[in-house]
């Protein structure tokens, strides 16, 4: 039988070594058109680290795309995050869905639906997405495992 620690601790290995590769990984590019009732768009990155997922978005209006926002940055940190999932797409390249256990300083963000960060994903950039989603949950988990402890 499988000692639980000793899987804990591979696991963290695990998460070491990736965690360097997650360092060097793009930022995930994101847009989602839903924000405000489909009358802007906000275009972005997102990318985490130990503790916190982060967000660097710019909201502009749909049909002109001439009225922009000032660059805004938004940090998540992980103890007010449920989950982060990757929601498949037939015709785009999916969502990345952030549910969140507090809405704490996060209320007036625009991709903000039902206390979940919703990010819709070109086609292009599906694997990254995935990759992203993955990583990132990893990381979730093991914040989630040390605050245990």
């Amino acid at each position: 039988m499988v000692d639980i620690q000793s899987r804990l601790e591979e696991t963290k290995c695990i998460f070491q070594e990736d965690n360097n590769r997650t360092r060097k990984m793009k930022k995930l590019r994101f847009e989602t058109e839903d924000s405000n009732h489909g009358l802007s768009t906000t275009r972005g990155f997102s990318w985490f680290s130990e503790d916190v997922l982060m967000f660097e978005y710019q909201v502009s209006d749909s049909i002109f795309e001439i009225l922009k926002s000032e660059l805004k940055e938004l940090t998540v940190p992980f103890a007010q995050i449920e989950t982060i999932s990757f929601k498949n797409s037939w015709f785009s390249g999916g969502k990345i869905l952030v549910e969140l256990g507090s809405l704490k300083n996060i209320d007036k963000t625009p991709f903000l639906e039902d206390a979940v960060l919703c990010l819709e994903i070109e086609r292009k950039n599906k694997d990254t997405a995935k990759e992203f989603a993955v990583n990132a949950n990893l990381a979730l988990a093991n914040f989630k495992f040390d605050q245990l402890g």
